[in-house]
Order: structure tokens, then sequence, then C-alpha cells
């Protein structure tokens, strides 16, 4: 997928997507080096993974079924494939890191499960919201389910991968309840809350996602792909912010209703004062001031172009 730009025209902002494909079957980046075919490989093995779950991976009927509702459609597989290129960035074969990639992918979809929840988002990947079609008990049972099964496919790396996986889940909780306590008291955060809140909520689980198969190898690396993950994760936050800032105005100025939940652009225009323009400009250098970040820790690494490729997707252009 080719980078996203930022295109001012007559009616306001608009993004512009080229070669907007990133399926799971047909994985591609923007990048003079091609997405390795190992990696390309390891994401089918995921899914396959995936869909071979049945009612004895779940204990019962019952929880299998929604457990594995939201996995009948992926998403982008972005962190599993994080896995892999961390593992090629230190010469490691993609196919034994099968399992983990597979449990971050379930720890991923966790998250949206409850998130949608706490949001009361009803659509998911074009789906009913799992909690809209079985009703928030069960989809918060089902959530657990994955979790707990995440936890088992990752156990197999043993207890040093176990802690970092399950450090990452307990921010990525508190991110979430910092974020749902400032929509609950109709607060805006600062932008430095904001960040806080990205870190979080998906920096944290994107750089272990990176470096998780450095720190079962206890590779000196495991530091430089954490950071590149963090920052990543960061602009990638920022990126969903201004694609929803742009859709929530084409929304409304076509007679839809805005989204009650402030994100960066809001928090810009809020904080200092300025229009929407001006706030729009500030979150895409704040965005390209992370991609940058991130691309320092992998220049130079062998195999780094492709996680530098990962750049391409996250980087908002100003045009």
């Amino acid at each position: 997928m080719r980078g996203i730009a930022l295109v001012r025209g007559s009616g306001g902002y608009t993004l512009q997507l080229e070669k907007a494909r990133l399926q799971a079957h047909s994985f591609s980046f923007s990048s003079s080096l091609p997405l390795a075919n190992s990696v390309r490989k390891g994401i089918g093995r995921v899914l396959s993974r995936l869909s071979s779950f049945g009612y004895s991976d779940f204990s019962e009927k019952e929880l299998f079924i929604p457990a594995v509702y939201t996995l009948r459609k992926p998403g982008k597989m972005l962190r599993p494939a994080l896995v892999f290129l961390g593992a090629r960035i230190i010469g490691r074969e993609t196919n034994d890191f099968v399992d983990m990639a597979a449990a971050a992918e379930l720890l991923h979809t966790a998250s949206l499960v409850h998130d949608d929840i706490i949001d009361r988002d009803t659509v998911r990947r074009g789906m009913p919201a799992l909690h809209s079609r079985y009703g928030h008990e069960t989809a918060l049972l089902a959530g657990d389910a994955l979790i707990a099964k995440a936890v088992s496919l990752a156990a197999k790396y043993g207890p040093r991968v176990v802690k970092t996986v399950a450090d990452a889940s307990l921010d990525m909780c508190a991110g979430e309840l910092i974020d749902y306590t400032f929509q609950r008291e109709q607060r805006m955060p600062s932008v430095r809350e904001y960040l806080r809140i990205a870190r979080l909520k998906n920096g944290v689980f994107m750089g272990t996602c990176s470096s998780v198969a450095a720190t079962y190898a206890r590779s000196r690396k495991a530091s430089k792909l954490y950071a590149f993950g963090l920052n990543l994760g960061v602009a990638f936050q920022i990126r969903d912010d201004i694609i929803e800032m742009i859709d929530m105005g084409e929304r409304v100025r076509n007679g839809g209703a805005a989204k009650r939940s402030p994100n960066l652009v809001s928090i810009f225009e809020r904080q200092f004062g300025i229009g929407t323009e001006e706030a729009l400009g500030k979150a895409v250098g704040l965005n390209n001031y992370f991609a940058d970040r991130a691309l320092g820790f992998v220049k130079g690494e062998k195999a780094g172009a492709e996680l530098a490729s990962y750049i391409d997707f996250v980087r908002i252009r100003n045009q």
C-alpha cells in the first residue's frame, strides 16, 4: 500500500489513498524491497492457525462460536507481520514464530472486542460488533477467552516472552481506562495526555510485537526493535485520528453526525485555539515526527528496509 496524502481542495481536506489494498492474503507495502516471501507465507500460516481452532480450543461450543466470530474476517494482520519482520532482523526463521504471531492477533482482536463494548461501537470489520451479535456478557467472556488462548499459544516461548506480552497487555488496559475516564468525565485530554494514551494503547503492543522474537532469542537488538514499534504505534494512532477527522468532516458536510470522542486534531484545536486546517497540519507534523523516530531505530539493519516499509503505511504526507 502506498502512502496516504492529505490533499486540500475546495471542499476541505480529503485523503488520497493510492492502491488502497492491504489484505492478509495479498500483504504488500510501498517499498523498494518487496516484503519477503517468508513473511507472506508466515501470515498465511497464521490465518491457517486461526481458522483451525475447534471446540476443544475453547472448552465448550457455546464459548467457541462467539470467540471465533471476529476471527472469521481478519484485519490487516499488521501485528503478526511485525512479529515476523522482527524475527528476520535477528536472522531467525519466521516459521518459528507462527504461534507467537497468532497470539498477537488474538490479543489485538480481544482488545477490539472489549473496546467496542466500552465505546458502544456497533460495527467491526464490516460486520456487527461481537456484543451487537451476541450481547455484552457473551462478548466480554469471548474476549477473555481470546486472551487465554493467546497466552496458551505464547507459553511455548517461555516465561520471559509470556511476561513481556502480559506487561504489554496491562499497559493496553491502563491506556484504555485512561481514555475512557476522559470520555466519561467529558474532558478533553491535552496533547501530552493524548500521547501517553496512544503509547499505552497502541505503541507498547506494537513495540512488543516488533521485539518479541529478539526477546525470545535474547538478542541485543530487542530494545531497538521495541523502540521502533513503540514510535510506529504512536504514529499509527495519529494517522487513524487524521483519517477519522477527514471522514467525519465529509459526513458532517453530507448531513451526518460528528463522532462524540475527541481525537488529536480536535485536541489541537481546543488546546491552542486554532482552526481545523492548522490543527490538521500540526497532527500531520506529529505523525511524521514519530514515523521518523521509528525509522531511525532500524536504519542500517539487515532487512531493515522491510520494517521501514511500515513507515510508508503510517506516514501521512501533506500536499
